[in-house]
């Protein structure tokens, strides 16, 4: 496994944040940064240009990768602060694959927390720095679920999956799912705008004593076209 790579989420289940995170009755088991690492990050310079310290003690990639410990054990706090403080030394560097992965890695992060707008922020950012980056459409994918936003959640995973067909199979029922739910949400949404829309029509023909339902919309059923009847 590249231990450059991200893998906070599980290679079998990439769409899922990994169990190890949750304490055996289902609790979220998030512990406070440690002050005395707080310190010592403090006194390390930002990284700026395509190069960074990559063995020093406190490199964006040494964090990462504490960062990725911290996780793995179950301190989500400590490890999104260990992410937050890597993407900070990044700021002005142009490490977009380490910057990417930092900011895919918080998300999942947010996502363990249910900061589900946070974690949509961070995955966006891993994306628009690397836009063929699976692992942060699958996240991105389940924030957007979890925010009861279907249709985005449906075109990220769809995305992930065009990006790596090999995910199709593992996905296949998900993107159903999905696509089922999309639909009702488009659909209620439909009605919802066809509703203020009406509204909208009713108060400008009050105007003049008149409202929608004093017109009649047909189809003609040979050609497909429709006409409009006004009726009292």
């Amino acid at each position: 496994m590249d231990a450059s790579d991200d893998r906070l989420i599980t290679d079998n289940h990439p769409f899922d944040v990994v169990d190890a995170v949750h304490t055996p009755d289902g609790a979220q088991n998030v512990e406070p940064e440690n002050p005395a690492l707080s310190e010592s990050r403090d006194e390390v310079p930002m990284i700026t240009g395509n190069h960074e310290n990559l063995f020093g003690p406190h490199s964006p990639s040494f964090l990462k990768e504490q960062g990725n410990l911290a996780y793995k054990n179950g301190n989500i706090l400590e490890a999104r602060d260990l992410y937050t403080d890597a993407i900070m030394r990044l700021e002005y560097s142009h490490n977009d694959d380490l910057r990417a992965q930092l900011y895919a890695n918080r998300a999942a992060c947010h996502l363990t927390l249910n900061h589900y707008d946070a974690a949509v922020e961070d995955t966006t950012d891993a994306i628009m720095l690397d836009g063929s980056y699976v692992k942060a459409y699958l996240r991105r994918s389940l924030a957007y679920e979890k925010k009861g936003m279907q249709q985005k959640a449906l075109a990220d995973l769809e995305k992930a999956v065009k990006i790596d067909g090999s995910l199709e199979p593992q996905y296949r029922e998900k993107i159903v799912k999905l696509r089922l739910l999309a639909e009702k949400e488009f659909a209620a949404e439909k009605d919802q705008m066809l509703g203020k829309l009406k509204d909208l029509g009713n108060t400008l023909l009050g105007k003049v004593g008149l409202s929608l339902d004093n017109f009649k919309v047909n189809k003609d059923a040979a050609t497909g076209s429709y006409n409009i009847q006004f009726q009292n």
